[in-house]
């Protein structure tokens, strides 16, 4: 390790104008965040942006919150509306906010599987704002030519490893199938099964903040009747947003029962 000299460090007064700025920055984009709650047609694009922003420069901590979890909760934004939209804001990494947010959500969510070549372009940005939801999945559809790969935009996959018995592998696999079931993840997802059951276990969503939640999108997905967005689009957003309850609610339901079976069962363990 090369050893920094005395006089390469900032002085007091120098790296507390730093601190000020990073954190004066860090408060505009969570601001914006919090704005964009009351907002329909840009509500979630904003929010993704901004929170890509605090993300990716580590701001979260300059706004006193020990972790990204706890910023989404003060901010009042549902878990799967902060990751999905924090996932499209990286797939156009480099695009400023007022671009990235001219385009509807659905076409950017069409365009970020095309390779960076297009997806990044001032052409397919205009248009994914101007074009339709069906004439831009058309023109995506024949971009693509059925050569889309997940390295083209969407989320790259990994493999999560850890060694175990061969029969503790069996036993997890089975139980996490069965709880994706139960919670109404899509079959076969067992990483999202997964990370629903750790978020659970953690403490991270109430069924009474997933209530709360749910009420949120119910007032979000009525407030779109007077949105600019076409009946496609709105019917979209409608459908992500009861998705998005479905989810937070059933797996927050399993929280309670699996906690009334653990305590059913130490209560049984004592007699």
């Amino acid at each position: 390790m090369t050893a920094t000299s005395l006089h390469e460090l900032p002085h007091e007064d120098e790296a507390r104008k730093i601190a000020e700025e990073r954190k004066a920055d860090a408060i505009k984009h969570f601001n914006q965040i919090k704005k964009a709650g009351n907002m329909e047609s840009t509500s979630s694009m904003r929010i993704g942006w901004n929170a890509y922003y605090l993300k990716s420069n580590n701001l979260f901590g300059m706004l006193g919150f020990k972790s990204e979890e706890e910023a989404r909760i003060a901010a009042g934004i549902g878990r799967s509306t902060w990751y999905d939209c924090i996932r499209l804001a990286e797939a156009f990494q480099g695009v400023d906010e007022e671009a990235f947010v001219s385009m509807r959500q659905a076409n950017a969510k069409a365009l970020a599987n095309l390779p960076e070549s297009k997806r990044l372009s001032q052409e397919w940005i205009r248009d994914a704002g101007r074009d339709s939801m069906v004439d831009f999945d058309r023109k995506c559809d024949e971009a693509i030519n059925g050569k889309a790969t997940a390295s083209d935009g969407k989320e790259r996959g990994t493999v999560l490893k850890m060694p175990m018995p061969v029969s503790s592998k069996t036993v997890i696999e089975a139980g996490l199938k069965e709880y994706a079931e139960k919670v109404g993840v899509e079959e076969g997802n067992i990483g999202k099964a997964m990370e629903l059951m750790v978020a659970e276990h953690s403490g991270q969503t109430s069924l009474v903040e997933a209530i709360a939640n749910t009420a949120r999108r119910l007032k979000e997905a009525k407030a779109l009747q007077n949105s600019e967005l076409s009946a496609e689009e709105v019917l979209v957003k409608v459908y992500e947003l009861i998705d998005e309850a479905i989810l937070e609610l059933g797996a927050s339901l399993a929280a309670v029962q699996n906690l009334g079976n653990n305590i059913l069962g130490k209560i049984g363990g004592m007699r």
